[in-house]
């Protein structure tokens, strides 16, 4: 197309062109804030030429398609952190609630047994005294109070860990649902050879949930659809998706994931699930071992003491009855702590002599010193000891998981300040487009009323 009738539609195209890429930077300022959104840009290129008797002619500019700005390898690196981060701040959350279960508080588990062994010096000033007697009774009823507290307090974080497990699962199986949706409608939106640049926007931000959720790897087909997996199961291809599952099973009951059928369980490393799976399965567990292991020794060494002398029962019982009500063994003697129930009644089943005579303080003197003794770890810990060692490592784990988490969320925050430099949206580079493309769209319009004009003159001249 040549003359009049060719400029014109040169600038008409110009008109088009600079509308839409307009349009494409009003979308990036709309868009400022919307989370995992990428800056798009209008890929402009000149038209193909007209052929002239001097030779070819331009013929104006056209949008060649709308680009997004994304680092897929930023992405798949950011993908990966999130994996870690979301692992480390689930894990600190629960430690700092173990934490305060053992906390170094005058109602601790550590006070409560110092407060019991020296109920037993007390008495040891006065024997046959029925108010010390009782206050023995009742420091050992504390004392087998806080185990009890702590045992339930973990059990309980534990089952909300368990609980949170259910909700993870369905949050991933929700996730992954939605990326094979947005595979599906990202194949057909792009069969036309087009990017569909929100829809990939959508899945990224999908994907970047669910790698806070669990451990995932994805690719990208040569279709543009991804293909998600968590170790060596499939999770999403194309617009299908597997659905993980849940089943319960072990002593307490607790849920594990399959995949495919097949329990997977223990190949969960990181994301929320994995952070949930190793408090529960591993953490915990430890703590609890330790609590049981301290009980079951205060339960076993107190008994075995007090069963050596004699109560005040006339005549003296000629064994006398456990102060703790026994345990099978170290699993479950927290929750099972309990001053035996005939003692607890009874205060004169204390047996605080060795020979039977009213003012023999002996065997209150022995009990006392359990809580001096070095009983625990081999015998380099006292009960106190013990309690403070346990506390120090859940201490030592809690900070640890801390320093991870504010090192892993540096690192997240280092990558995404990455990716905005890329894929963020910046107004004032977006306020230059803007009048940069305005002034293109009224040069193009001042083009158009030229040639109005020319054309006009030249019907005048013609009629």
């Amino acid at each position: 197309m040549q003359g009049l009738t060719g400029i014109l539609d040169i600038g008409k195209q110009a008109l088009l062109t600079q509308q839409l890429a307009l349009q494409v930077t009003s979308n990036n300022i709309s868009n400022v804030n919307t989370p995992g959104y990428s800056r798009q840009r209008g890929a402009l290129e000149e038209r193909y030429p007209a052929q002239s008797e001097a030779g070819p002619v331009g013929t104006g500019v056209q949008m060649k398609t709308v680009e997004a700005a994304r680092d897929q390898f930023l992405e798949a690196r950011l993908s990966t952190v999130m994996q870690t981060t979301g692992k480390q701040d689930t894990v600190t959350g629960y430690l700092n609630q173990v934490q305060s279960v053992f906390g170094l508080s005058q109602d601790g588990v550590g006070d409560a047994l110092s407060k019991f062994f020296n109920a037993f010096s007390g008495l040891a000033n006065d024997p046959t005294s029925s108010s010390l007697r009782y206050n023995v009774v009742t420091a050992g009823q504390n004392l087998a109070g806080m185990f009890n507290d702590a045992a339930r307090q973990l059990s309980d974080i534990q089952q909300n860990a368990d609980t949170a497990v259910v909700d993870t699962v369905n949050q991933i199986n929700n996730l992954t649902a939605r990326i094979a949706a947005l595979n599906g409608q990202i194949t057909n939106a792009e069969a036309t050879g087009f990017h569909s640049n929100d829809l990939r926007d959508q899945r990224g931000e999908a994907v970047k949930e669910l790698s806070s959720l669990v451990d995932v790897h994805y690719y990208e087909s040569s279709d543009g659809t991804f293909s998600v997996s968590t170790g060596a199961e499939t999770l999403v291809t194309a617009n299908f998706h597997e659905d993980l599952s849940l089943t319960r099973t072990g002593p307490l009951g607790f849920n594990q994931v399959l995949a495919n059928g097949r329990d997977i369980t223990s190949t969960i490393q990181r994301g929320r699930l994995g952070g949930l799976l190793q408090v529960r399965d591993n953490q915990i567990p430890g703590y609890q071992s330790d609590l049981d292991t301290l009980a079951e020794s205060v339960i076993r060494e107190v008994n075995t003491v007090h069963q050596a002398g004699k109560d005040l029962q006339s005549p003296p019982s000629a064994t006398s009855l456990n102060f703790f009500a026994p345990v099978a063994g170290v699993p479950g003697a927290a929750k099972a702590f309990a001053v035996n129930a005939a003692v607890a009644a009874d205060p004169r089943y204390i047996a605080a002599g060795q020979t039977g005579a009213p003012a023999d303080n002996t065997n209150a003197l022995a009990l006392a010193d359990l809580g001096n003794q070095k009983l625990m770890a081999s015998g380099t810990q006292s009960f106190t000891d013990a309690i403070t060692a346990m506390q120090a490592r859940i201490g030592t784990d809690a900070r640890s998981s801390q320093m991870e988490t504010d090192t892993n969320n540096a690192i997240k925050t280092q990558l995404e300040n990455s990716r905005d430099q890329i894929s963020g949206v910046s107004l004032d580079e977006e306020a230059i487009d803007l009048m940069r493309f305005q002034k293109a769209y009224q040069a193009a319009a001042k083009l158009i009323n030229v040639v109005n004009g020319l054309m006009d003159d030249v019907l005048n001249i013609a009629g």
